[in-house]
């Protein structure tokens, strides 16, 4: 089997129908493919909506129930339970184009080692004035949209998002797989750099990566995820992400790094832009947290510094 995807979700049944009818309307492609739903410990109707596709499928669609709760084990209990040799990873608040299970084609062919594809919003109200700050270009971590352009080509590891890549099941293996990410909120002081860690040791090892506009994806972006108070709870969430990354890597440098940016909240603040001075503000605190965490606990330090997180 070529193709194995893998959707992880937890108490999201609610968006899997729209996801995996446009799965089941993908172009036709000479090649056996399958679909996996890893039901991340739910307590809604998740199990029943995936059956529901089941019978009436012409694609292999399988539900997995993984009990340990985190994004993490979602990532891997799907890949441990992948027949494909290539893993398509999406969101599970998504819906695709009819081209998108193309994205595999450089890396089936040998030309490639990871592709992600373009991550677009589908918004359920109008993003408010303040939002214009936040954007980059078309890319914006916080919501994870990605939107490099209507062409192909070659990009930095970093921008493989997880929420939309293809990437040989044996490299993901080799590479000690994913770090820990979106955890709940009692175990923040577990959470890591999700497929960051990963691409890092994917770009340490030489391997090439590339965006593939075909492998469209519309990210539902609701109003809930468009107020302050959700990119401040992001926000403190990457500075615990950093924080891991930087005791991972033992770069001393990278600390003033984040230093540097609450420095620049100070002049934001000053400058009047009280939002991103909010969403800077969440950010440091996060870190510090994460920081104080790891300081007091010793087995905290370990679990930072696990090489896979497989077992």
């Amino acid at each position: 089997m070529l193709l194995s995807v893998i959707i992880p979700t937890r108490n999201r049944a609610h968006y899997l129908p729209r996801l995996i009818g446009s799965l089941l309307k993908q172009n036709p492609v000479p090649f056996e493919w399958e679909v996996i739903v890893v039901d991340n410990a739910s307590s809604d109707a998740t199990a029943a909506t995936v059956n529901r596709f089941q019978d009436s499928s012409a694609v292999s669609i399988r539900y997995v129930h993984e009990p340990r709760i985190g994004l993490v084990y979602g990532r891997h209990r799907g890949a441990n339970e992948a027949k494909g040799v290539i893993l398509g990873y999406l969101d599970d608040d998504m819906h695709l184009s009819p081209d998108w299970i193309m994205g595999h084609e450089r890396i089936s062919r040998g030309h490639g080692d990871a592709v992600v594809g373009r991550i677009l919003p589908e918004w359920e109200t109008d993003p408010p004035d303040w939002f214009t700050y936040l954007q980059n270009g078309g890319l914006l971590s916080y919501l994870g949209l990605l939107d490099l352009g209507p062409s192909e080509r070659a990009v930095a590891p970093k921008y493989v998002f997880g929420g939309n890549c293809f990437l040989p099941k044996h490299l993901v293996f080799s590479l000690g797989g994913f770090h820990p990410d979106g955890v709940p909120i009692s175990q923040l002081r577990y959470r890591g750099d999700g497929e960051t860690g990963l691409m890092a040791k994917f770009e340490s090892a030489g391997l090439k990566s590339y965006y593939d506009p075909r492998a469209t994806a519309y990210h539902i972006i609701g109003p809930a995820r468009l107020t302050i108070e959700y990119f401040c709870s992001r926000a403190f969430n990457q500075g615990i992400s950093d924080s891991y990354t930087h005791l991972r890597e033992d770069r001393r440098e990278l600390y003033w790094r984040a230093f540097l940016k609450q420095f620049k909240s100070i002049r934001d603040r000053m400058s009047g832009n009280r939002v991103m001075a909010q969403i800077r503000k969440a950010y440091w605190e996060g870190y510090q947290f994460h920081q104080r965490e790891v300081k007091a606990d010793p087995d905290l330090y370990k679990w930072v510094k696990k090489e896979s997180y497989f077992s």
